[in-house]
């Protein structure tokens, strides 16, 4: 009898690895279906209770950096930054993985000097010529949102590789901004200040209603037609500063544009191989 005791105490000691490492492998298993089949939220949740389990600090960081990212991508800010926290808190050596992440949290919430302390934290310490290349295009974007044209362009100096990356800037240098107060200007002329800013269609559609709107008041003065004179100006004067403030936006509105332009050459993203976590592998696209 006590030797059928120590055999079932023996196949026990053997069992519990494997009964403890099943639940983690069928959890991994859950999280990277989860993740691979557009449910971040519930990939996150996932990751987040592996790490809690894990024993080994690299594996946790692992764990907690793929909940972050997780989170990220369902616009929960706050819960990524804090599984960031827990990852860094878990491995301080985890490096330009969390920096790339805090980078992206900071350029979602248009915090563009956190997104260029980030990057360039990144590009000090990365050694992955991809990772460098990315790093490099966010921050010479993080710098045009800044308004820092001289900085984007020295962000992509050292990585002069990326030559679609540096043409798109220095295109951009080469252009002009238009002004939205001379823009305001030119529209005391209806149509002139959407024609400034290339609105060809607006300024001849402002041009021809204010035009027609002139015609009907000079038309029903001469008639002494007081009422309907007093309604057609009103009108005119809606469509008359329309003209004015709309140059005024035109303005803006080209000036967005060229910038739009210029910042998606700089486009890129970055994903995790979900089926190496809790090493983080990173696959870059541009």
């Amino acid at each position: 009898m006590q030797r059928r005791a120590w055999w079932i105490l023996l196949l026990g000691a053997c069992g519990l690895p494997a009964l403890a490492a099943e639940p983690q492998t069928a959890g991994l298993k859950l999280a990277v279906d989860l993740a691979a089949h557009g449910d971040p939220a519930g990939a996150a949740v996932e990751f987040r209770r592996l790490a809690l389990g894990a024993d080994a600090p690299r594996e946790r960081a692992g764990f907690y950096w793929a909940s972050a990212f997780a989170y990220s991508q369902t616009g929960q800010a706050e819960l990524a930054d804090k599984m960031l926290d827990r990852a860094e808190d878990a491995d301080p050596t985890l490096g330009a993985p969390a920096s790339l992440l805090r980078a992206e949290q900071a350029a979602q919430r248009s915090r563009w000097n956190e997104a260029v302390f980030y990057e360039q934290s990144v590009l000090e310490s990365a050694t992955d010529s991809d990772a460098r290349r990315y790093a490099a295009r966010k921050l010479a974007a993080a710098q045009l949102h800044r308004g820092d044209l001289p900085a984007a362009q020295a962000a992509l100096a050292p990585t002069g590789a990326d030559a679609p990356a540096c043409r798109a800037v220095d295109r951009y240098a080469d252009g002009r901004d238009k002004s939205p107060t001379l823009g305001g200007w030119l529209g005391l002329v209806p149509g002139l200040g959407y024609v400034y800013a290339g609105e060809y269609a607006n300024g001849a559609r402002s041009l021809l209603l204010n035009g027609l709107f002139i015609f009907g008041q000079v038309n029903t003065a001469r008639r002494d037609e007081w009422g309907a004179f007093a309604v057609i100006s009103f009108f005119e004067i809606t469509w008359y500063t329309g003209s004015i403030y709309g140059g005024v936006d035109a303005s803006h509105r080209y000036n967005r544009r060229r910038l739009d332009a210029c910042l998606g050459s700089l486009s890129g993203s970055f994903a995790p191989d979900f089926k190496q976590i809790p090493v983080i592998s990173l696959r870059y696209q541009f």
